[in-house]
């Protein structure tokens, strides 16, 4: 059973985390998943493609972990 989902982020950051996120991004870590992001100018849209809800559970994990921690690193180096 194949599992989806996605997620939109709204912010002015989007293409700055985009950059932040393309080592991850160009890597596969898993063959059970798929991720596809995509960074527009005040959104980041985060898709994930699982073969099963237990994948798309831990990869959905790792990447809204990522883009936190790379949103709350730019938010520190901008104020």
């Amino acid at each position: 059973m194949e599992a989806t989902a996605e997620s939109v982020f709204e912010t002015d950051k989007a293409p700055l985390i985009y950059r932040a996120l393309l080592p991850e991004i160009e890597t596969t870590v898993t063959e059970r998943s798929e991720i596809r992001v995509q960074a527009f100018k005040d959104r980041l849209i985060l898709k994930v493609i699982a073969a099963d809800l237990v994948s798309l559970r831990s990869t959905m994990n790792t990447w809204l972990r990522l883009i936190q921690v790379a949103y709350e690193v730019l938010e520190q180096t901008s104020t």
